[in-house]
């Protein structure tokens, strides 16, 4: 099984790429900054709660990307419809 403080360092990378914005990531997680860059370099593992909302913000955002592309995809199958006349 893989060690905690790589995934982690995985799961973060993934949340910064998904906010935008590692400082966002960082305050979501509540902890402090040398924390912060001790778990992105997998030397160290967060705590569970922090864990914890590391995991939900990438289940929001994640969600956001989801119903977007659900938006999109109902705006192009409706232009589509009026474009053959349905």
């Amino acid at each position: 099984m893989e060690r905690l403080h790589n995934l982690a360092a995985k799961l973060i990378a993934m949340a910064v790429s998904l906010v935008g914005d590692a400082d966002a990531v960082r305050k979501e997680m509540a902890c402090s900054q040398s924390d912060f860059e001790a778990y992105c370099a997998g030397r160290k593992a967060p705590s569970q709660e922090e864990f914890e909302r590391l995991v939900g913000l990438i289940v929001r955002e994640q969600g956001k990307l989801i119903g977007a592309n659900r938006d999109l995809l109902a705006k192009a199958r409706e232009k589509d419809k009026d474009l053959r006349g349905g």
